[in-house]
């Protein structure tokens, strides 16, 4: 092989290398730069990830936080809740009064009447309570007593009012109270008796008698809270008592009674 020829394949050769060497770096370069690509791709999904799940661990912090507020709303407004005490007239051993035939007796019907009472008013969201559930004997002290207990706003005595003998004339409905101030309460009993009195007329067709005071009344006059004595009708009138004995007219007693203690606690400070 002559002297230029082996120049020239010695010329090809480097420049085969040369290029080589440059195709190697570039091809280097380029998985560097694909491997850098692909590490900040991963690094930012990481990134997005943390973000996103701060983000939902704020949101749920934010629903917490909002969950923990309405059920504190709620406790307060259950905690502010106003307290009323419902005494059913007599009972046990006590009878009350009866019509002539003892066929309708007091304690019978004022309970009957005082637990659907205590139905409505829960309806409405107050906490009412009964000073007996059953036909059982309960003194005028142990009533009381458990009406401070319970810490009552309002103490409501349900009875069935009776005339002399001979006389079925008498009839209608009354409500009373005692002159007597209950501290700390602004709501005068009198008034408390004017609201039931005009709540209850509108929902029973009996006759309306009026408010009457009676400041001898053991309950009444040593009540600690606002107090009244609902009549709701004469068991000795034969049109009172029919009344009183039905289940829809026990039922129209009650809400009028309800509607009535509505009244008053929003005027109870």
């Amino acid at each position: 092989m002559e002297l230029m020829e082996w120049r020239h394949l010695a010329v090809q050769s480097v420049i085969l290398l040369l290029a080589a060497i440059v195709c190697s770096a570039f091809l280097s370069g380029r998985l560097q730069t694909g491997n850098t690509v692909l590490a900040d791709t991963g690094k930012q999904k990481q990134e997005s990830k943390i973000l996103q799940e701060e983000k939902e661990s704020v949101a749920d912090g934010q629903k917490m936080g909002q969950f923990a507020a309405e059920k504190s709303e709620i406790q307060e407004k259950r905690s502010k809740k106003k307290i009323i005490v419902i005494d059913a007239g007599h009972g046990g051993m006590d009878e009350g009064t009866s019509s002539s035939d003892r066929k309708c007796l007091e304690k019978e019907y004022t309970l009957r009447t005082s637990l659907r009472l205590r139905s409505l008013l829960r309806q409405n969201g107050v906490r009412a309570y009964c000073t007996r559930t059953s036909d059982k004997l309960v003194s005028k002290k142990s009533r009381l007593v458990f009406a401070k207990r319970v810490k009552a706003d309002l103490l409501v005595s349900v009875h069935c009012n009776a005339s002399v003998a001979g006389d079925h004339d008498s009839k209608g409905i009354e409500v009373l109270y005692s002159s007597r101030k209950s501290k700390p309460f602004t709501l005068a009993n009198m008034h408390l008796a004017k609201i039931l009195f005009e709540n209850l007329g509108k929902e029973v067709p009996l006759k309306k008698r009026g408010i009457i005071q009676r400041n001898h009344l053991y309950l009444l006059h040593h009540a600690k809270m606002p107090a009244a004595i609902v009549e709701i009708g004469y068991i000795t009138n034969r049109d009172d008592m029919r009344y009183i004995m039905d289940g829809k007219g026990q039922q129209k007693i009650a809400q009028g009674i309800c509607n009535g203690i509505l009244k008053a606690l929003e005027e109870l400070k």
